[in-house]
């Protein structure tokens, strides 16, 4: 029984449970995993924080993350190495900085009232090591890091932070991003957190990873509206490429039907070109409030942790990234 397939059945099994269907008989239906259950997914998320304005921002948008009830701040102090060798020179917390850490937890636990946010500070030398680390010590389901920022949230663009988080994490991964609006030589942040799982872009291969990332996001609490793509970018003939693209859309409509069934709003894309440049052209034509991706998959997919088109979005998209991490 092929994964679409069981997506279909797990709908029928769904209305069955919560109904008795005329005709049917228990014994007619497939056992099969439900499907679609809205259960909280992020109730712990970890937010790498550097206290800068950007950061301060993206608290804004934790606080109102679907599902979410334990937030984790977490900062690192860098631990440098001795420019005479001979190891590390420790690094210094200031009292500063704790009051920083402070006032960001009363800041989200005014936010929201549900929340419970607890701080932790670690110093190292390998920031990325440290906030993976700290993530899997303490259970968490995803690992919030910010796009632009300064130290270490700058770095997380533009530098090796994000690509050692990215390739080494095995939780999934939310870079945020800002509209960075900036007059008069001010900056200012326009966030896209309005509802960050309002409209949601889902690229798909029709592996069992991406199918499992979009099991993941069917079962979130707070999704709206989901653009589900899915990009043609080989075949050797006009003929070849034509009929790759009509059965795409064949596959893509039972996915579709899937989670239209459980009341969420679902589009279809399907197109030939760059995957990298049709998913993040589309997530701006669609003005899309995340981008939702399996980090493993064939094709095209199949490379991300080696820095492949997913890892080329998540860093260069002008949108929110999540990046869904394989099934064990």
């Amino acid at each position: 029984m092929t994964p679409h397939i069981k997506i279909a059945l797990n709908i029928v099994n769904s209305i069955y449970c919560s109904k008795r269907v005329p005709g049917i008989s228990p014994g007619l239906l497939p056992a099969v995993p439900y499907f679609g259950r809205m259960t909280p997914m992020f109730e712990k998320i970890l937010f790498a924080t550097d206290f800068s304005e950007y950061a301060k921002r993206t608290l804004d948008c934790i606080a109102g993350f679907p599902g979410a009830r334990d937030i984790i701040l977490f900062h690192v102090v860098e631990q440098a190495r001795s420019p005479r060798g001979g190891g590390e020179v420790g690094g210094t917390f200031q009292t500063g900085e704790n009051n920083l850490l402070r006032e960001e937890k009363r800041r989200l636990e005014n936010l929201s009232q549900n929340l419970h946010v607890t701080t932790v500070v670690k110093t190292s030398s390998d920031t990325a090591g440290a906030i993976i680390e700290t993530a899997e010590e303490r259970g968490v389901s995803l690992i919030v890091i910010g796009a632009r920022g300064n130290s270490l949230v700058e770095g997380i663009l533009l530098g090796s932070v994000s690509m050692a988080i990215l390739r080494r994490s095995r939780t999934n991964v939310l870079i945020m991003r800002h509209k960075i609006i900036e007059e008069m030589k001010i900056k200012t942040y326009e966030m896209f957190c309005r509802g960050l799982l309002f409209r949601v872009l889902c690229p798909i291969d029709f592996s069992r990873f991406s199918d499992s990332a979009i099991d993941l996001l069917s079962r979130t609490k707070g999704v709206r509206e989901v653009i589900l793509l899915h990009i043609v970018s080989q075949g050797e003939t006009e003929a070849e490429i034509e009929e790759t693209v009509q059965k795409a859309k064949g596959q893509i409509e039972t996915i579709r039907s899937s989670l239209a069934a459980q009341g969420i709003g679902v589009r279809t894309i399907v197109r030939r070109g760059n995957p990298t440049f049709e998913i993040t052209g589309i997530a701006d034509e669609e003005d899309v409030s995340v981008i939702w991706m399996s980090s493993h998959g064939k094709g095209w997919f199949r490379d991300l942790l080696l820095g492949s088109t997913a890892y080329t979005v998540a860093m260069n998209a002008k949108r929110p990234v999540v990046i869904i991490r394989k099934p064990e």
